[in-house]
């Protein structure tokens, strides 16, 4: 039994080697990232957004006799 178990732990080694020989080792693929849309169509949406809020949280509420 102990002979059996140093035989493993013995190749336990050699196994992960040979697998770590076995992987490919050319460079990875490049992403093709081209982009579609203008990035400022995206900043003129994320300013009308935040005008938007900015004019709803300024807007006086209907309760005038209730605020300081």
């Amino acid at each position: 039994m102990r002979s059996i178990h140093r035989l493993v732990l013995s190749i336990a080694p050699l196994a992960l080697t040979a697998l770590a020989a076995a992987q490919d080792s050319s460079k990875p693929p490049e992403p093709a990232f081209t982009p579609v849309t203008n990035p400022m169509i995206g900043y003129i949406v994320v300013a009308v957004l935040f005008g938007a809020i900015v004019a709803v949280s300024l807007m006086p509420s209907k309760r005038s006799h209730m605020d300081l």
